[in-house]
């Protein structure tokens, strides 16, 4: 900065008056390397000028992105941390205020059938009635309908179509339906040495 301010008072001196027309060749010879030397010290100081800005601006932005990564991880890791307890909170509530609790998650990219899935749990459990949830064929069937996917020769949906809707179904259906595979893992294997 003290380079900045050196620019600001040099940059501010008046340059010498010009010498009258009938001044001898030596004085305008010497006035003009004089001018010379004052425009080069000038020009020095506003190259010294830039390079300072050019520095400060590119430590700023390290400064930016480097914060932003940080806070992007920080943000990533408290979503992984998130205990399953405070995702399942909004169950009880109505659906109205469940519209406001949507969940964002940051994917690289999105393939057909995730999209196809977000569609489908939008559609079939966001405002669903707790006490009367779709049924699972019912939401199987859509995805095979959306997919192009073929039922199955007795009429049910492809075991693909089966398989994406169980993986959509909320927790709080699976619980409610006792199925052995939504048990936590510690519960199962305290289960198998008992029995």
């Amino acid at each position: 900065m003290k380079e900045l301010n050196a620019w600001a008072v040099t940059g501010t001196e008046r340059a010498p008056l010009m010498l009258s027309a009938n001044a001898a060749p030596d004085q305008r010879l010497q006035w003009a390397e004089t001018e010379v030397r004052r425009l080069t010290k000038c020009m020095e100081m506003k190259d010294q000028q830039i390079c300072e800005l050019r520095k400060a601006l590119a430590h700023s932005a390290t400064v930016h992105y480097s914060l932003e990564n940080r806070l992007q991880c920080e943000l990533d890791s408290l979503r992984i941390m998130m205990p399953v307890n405070e995702l399942q909170v909004h169950v009880g509530k109505s659906a109205s205020d469940r519209l406001d609790e949507s969940l964002v998650v940051k994917l690289p990219y999105v393939t057909l059938i995730l999209s196809v899935l977000f569609d489908a749990m939008c559609t079939f459990w966001a405002n669903c009635d707790h006490d009367h949830p779709p049924k699972s064929a019912t939401v199987a069937h859509a995805i095979d309908e959306r997919l192009g996917l073929s039922s199955q020769q007795n009429g049910e949906a492809s075991r693909s179509g089966q398989a994406y809707a169980s993986a959509i179904r909320p927790d709080w259906v699976k619980e409610a339906d006792n199925r052995h595979h939504c048990r936590p893992a510690e519960m199962r294997r305290c289960k198998g040495l008992v029995g």
